[in-house]
């Protein structure tokens, strides 16, 4: 499911380097979560990057785990999630190429160092593995389960692994949530619905992606690494591509101030939970209109 894999060819590989890195500024924000659409624990520098973000915020990241016997400053993250692809080892080889029991040795490693939480794609395969999931966290010491949606579709061919795109037995959901509660582990699912929201959960208004090469844009899903100026999506069967959103580089303040008009857009829109009588919601931006995340899932 990983866009890379889909977009070998037009894939840019690339480290966000030091210098680059300095120009966030980091005091205006809350968190620093560093991971884009690559592997964190791959940059040569994240361990100077995570002191650098913690003088002025709480930093995570998110990594596939492979890497986290040789990752020392694991201690100096906030929170750390790690993806787990399947509960059963034979589909998560199939899946990531690598041993799902080897990857919860490293996650138990961690996790008395720093919160773990576990992330968990459901996908049409896979959804209904999604109480072992829970089962795993609590045996790796993993506080909470964060189970998500192929929210991003980058090929025709995923396009049937989606579950919120047809009709799916919710058994496992609910037996997830009764087992995450009778363990103590904290469990949020994803809606499987698509209902338009006012503000998507990457909410513009209050968050934002820095690039590998230093350019402002809302999220990952108006990014991709690629040689391409546009994105490839797939939404409700129809293949488009989309203009990449970007407001120009990380170290000029006119940058900023245009993002910032951006989620005035969508605070327009969530100011209207406060009215009380019918009201015409502002639309979302046009490239929006085509994500899933601005239909809640």
């Amino acid at each position: 499911m990983c866009p890379r894999t889909v977009f070998r060819s037009e894939w840019i590989n690339a480290d966000m380097d030091l210098e680059t890195f300095k120009k966030i500024p980091f005091k205006k924000f809350d968190f620093a979560h560093l991971q884009g659409w690559g592997e964190p624990l791959l940059n040569p520098n994240i361990g100077e990057m995570i002191e650098i973000a913690k003088k002025h915020c709480k930093v995570g990241l998110t990594t596939n785990g492979l890497l986290l016997d040789e990752f020392k400053e694991v201690e100096r993250l906030d929170y750390l999630t790690v993806s787990i692809a399947s509960a059963d080892e034979e589909k998560h080889k199939k899946i990531r190429k690598c041993s799902l029991e080897e990857l919860k040795e490293k996650i138990k490693a961690v996790s008395s160092k720093v919160p773990v939480t576990l992330a968990f794609m459901m996908l049409k395969e896979t959804y209904q593995e999604l109480p072992q999931i829970v089962e795993i966290a609590r045996d790796v010491g993993a506080k909470e389960v964060i189970a998500n949606n192929l929210d991003y579709i980058p090929s025709k061919e995923l396009e049937s692994q989606a579950i919120f795109l047809q009709s799916v037995d919710e058994k496992p959901i609910s037996v997830a949530k009764v087992k995450a509660e009778k363990l103590g582990v904290k469990l949020t699912v994803k809606p499987i619905r698509m209902e338009e929201v006012l503000v998507c959960a990457e909410n513009p208004i209050n968050n934002c992606l820095i690039t590998y090469n230093g350019q402002i844009t809302p999220c990952v899903y108006l990014h991709l690494p690629t040689k391409s100026n546009r994105i490839v999506r797939v939404f409700k069967g129809e293949v488009l591509e989309i203009e990449k959103v970007y407001f120009g580089d990380v170290g000029d303040e006119k940058s900023w101030k245009s993002y910032s008009n951006f989620g005035k857009i969508f605070e327009r829109r969530k100011s209207l939970m406060w009215y009380v009588l019918p009201t015409e919601i502002p639309p979302l931006p046009e490239p929006c209109k085509t994500c899933y995340k601005a239909y809640g899932v």
